[in-house]
Order: structure tokens, then C-alpha cells, then sequence
């Protein structure tokens, strides 16, 4: 006899229609965090990569008018000067410091200073041709835009930090233009303040944004357009902004920093002379807490630097005195 059938078990058939869903949702489950993920790195990328475009319009637009005032001027004098914030702090703007040249003898001075936190040379070379086109005397470069340099992961870091800011603290998303080359905040603090421990957490901080490298590529870059500027008629001179006397220890004491190597590279090339203020005078300088010249400070070296102007345009260029 033949036993009772028993029913079949139904089975599902995870081949059939039924399975292409529940493969569609695995797959966009996984598909959509990563496609997320991309979109939200490229605009980061995006974003970081167009970060500095107003820095270039802001200051294209400076250099267009500083070419309008010299064009009404009967003998305009220009004098260009770019270089890091420190730059900003040591000089007065550009009234004071064509009212410190007429004293020495240079009427109708337009100095036009640019400036760049933790500057490199590629900050400012979509302008160095319309730098040149301003054909001015004298082109000023910090010195240490010759040996600077900032790793993408440097950068991408602190613009990570700056857009947390602008999330958390209702920061702009873009940098105030006009203070980046005007603000001067300062708390003034006395050589006492500026220990060897206060010097190493400077020199720690300013490496985490911008490094220095005596062996750099950017001191090519710097010597074509000096290169460029010789060319042009435009006279180029090096300048070192002062710190306080720990970290100058920090930065230039033998085998403590990049620069005594640097400057020894330096001391080859004849037609980029270095300017430095006087050691005398930075000794009695005071500085502010975040290492750039205090308010007397910057009187003082804007002062010399103003003679020093007047010097290097009293005398004929080497070019011209060898067609004399």
C-alpha cells in the first residue's frame, strides 16, 4: 500500500522575480553612502580649491587702481612690496608710507603692499603680471616666499577648521579681503614675554601651516620672475619682516632652523639683495603676541624702510650705469 502523500513544503525560490528587490535595496543601500560620500569630497575639494579665488580678484582689482592714480600722477613712483602678514604689521599703509618717502626725498610714492597668511610664491602668481604691467621701481619680496611651502593636507586641514568655524560660530564662509591686508591686532608684549618655550610653540605653529625648506622649488619660481622683473626694468630687493630675538634664535641659530641655509643660497645671487633692520634696532622692538611688530615697532621699521627705498632709487640700476 501506498503511505499518505505528505504535502510539500513551499519553497521560496530566491532566484526567481521575487529576489531582484531585495537586491536592488542591498545594492542602493550600499551604492548611496559612498555616492554620498564622493559628492560630499568633492565639493569639499571644490570648495577648498576656490577658496582663495577672491584673495586673486581682490587684489586685482587694488593693482588696477593703483595704475589709475600713478596714470594721473606727472612722475609716479611704484613700489610693490608682497610678502606674509608679518609684512603687514612691520609697514604702514600706503598713505603713511608715501608720507615717510616724501621725507626722504620721493615724491608721488604709490606703495601698494599684498599681503597673504602664511604666504607662498603660488599665493601671489596669478598677479605677478599685472605686478609687472604696473612697471613699477621696485618690487619688495618677503624673503622667506623663496623657501615656503604648504602641503595639501596642510591646507585641506585648515580649511576643515575654518568651515567648522563657519558652522559653529556663524563665521563668514569667505575671508574678510580688506582685513587680511589692513587689520593689525595687537597685544603688546616685552622681550620677557618671548621665552625659549614661548619661541618653540611659535615656530611648532607656523610649521603646521607653512614649512620652510632651504632646498624648496619655490626659490626657482621666485628667481624666474625676478628674472621677468629684470627684464622689465623693475628693480627687486629682498626683505626679512623682524621677529622677537627667541624665536630669530629659534628660526636662524645655527643648525636650529632652515635659515642660515637658505640665506647661504641666497648669498649667490647678486641681483636679489637682502634688506634687514638693523639688530640695534629690533633689540628695543616690542612685538605682539602673535610675533609681528607692535605699533612703535612698525613705525621703526617703516621708517627705515622707507630710506631704504629712497637709497635704492637715488642710484642708477647696474644695467643702466654699464650703458653709461
Amino acid at each position: 500500500m501506498t503511505g499518505p502523500v505528505e504535502p510539500q513544503k513551499h519553497r521560496t525560490d530566491r532566484t526567481g522575480p521575487q529576489a531582484k528587490p531585495r537586491r536592488l535595496w542591498i545594492t542602493l543601500l550600499a551604492v548611496i553612502p559612498a555616492l554620498f560620500a564622493a559628492g560630499t569630497a568633492g565639493a569639499f575639494w571644490t570648495g577648498y580649491s576656490l577658496h582663495d579665488r577672491p584673495f586673486a580678484w581682490y587684489n586685482s582689482n587694488r593693482i588696477a587702481a593703483t595704475a589709475e592714480r600713478a596714470a594721473r600722477d606727472l612722475s609716479p613712483v611704484v613700489v610693490v612690496a608682497l610678502g606674509d602678514s608679518a609684512l603687514r604689521h612691520a609697514t604702514l599703509d600706503e598713505p603713511g608710507m608715501a608720507a615717510l618717502a616724501a621725507k626722504h626725498g620721493v615724491e608721488s610714492l604709490h606703495f601698494l603692499r599684498i599681503v597673504h597668511d602664511h604666504a607662498r610664491i603660488e599665493d601671489f602668481e596669478p598677479l605677478l603680471g599685472d605686478v609687472l604691467k604696473l612697471k613699477p621701481a621696485l618690487v619688495l619680496l618677503d624673503a622667506d616666499l623663496l623657501f615656503a611651502e604648504r602641503s595639501d593636507v596642510a591646507g585641506l586641514r585648515r580649511y576643515g577648521a575654518h568651515l567648522t568655524e563657519v558652522a559653529m560660530l556663524g563665521r563668514s564662509y569667505l575671508p574678510d579681503q580688506s582685513a587680511l591686508q589692513y587689520a593689525k591686532p595687537c597685544h603688546a608684549v616685552g622681550p620677557q614675554g618671548w621665552t625659549a618655550t614661548a619661541a618653540d610653540r611659535w615656530v611648532e605653529a607656523r610649521e603646521a601651516a607653512v614649512r620652510m625648506n632651504d632646498a624648496s622649488p619655490a626659490f626657482e619660481r621666485v628667481r624666474r620672475f625676478a628674472d621677468q622683473a629684470r627684464a622689465a626694468g623693475v628693480g627687486i630687493a629682498l626683505l626679512l619682516p623682524p621677529r622677537p630675538a627667541a624665536v630669530e634664535e629659534r628660526l636662524y641659530g645655527a643648525g636650529n632652523a632652515y635659515r642660515p641655509a637658505a640665506l647661504d643660497r641666497l648669498s649667490g645671487q647678486a641681483d636679489l639683495p637682502l634688506w634687514r633692520f638693523p639688530d640695534s634696532a629690533r633689540q628695543t622692538t616690542a612685538f605682539c603676541r602673535s610675533g609681528m611688530l607692535a605699533p612703535a615697532g612698525r613705525d621703526a621699521y617703516s621708517a627705515w624702510l622707507a630710506g631704504g627705498i629712497a637709497e635704492r632709487l637715488s642710484h642708477p640700476r647696474v644695467e643702466e650705469a654699464a650703458l653709461q
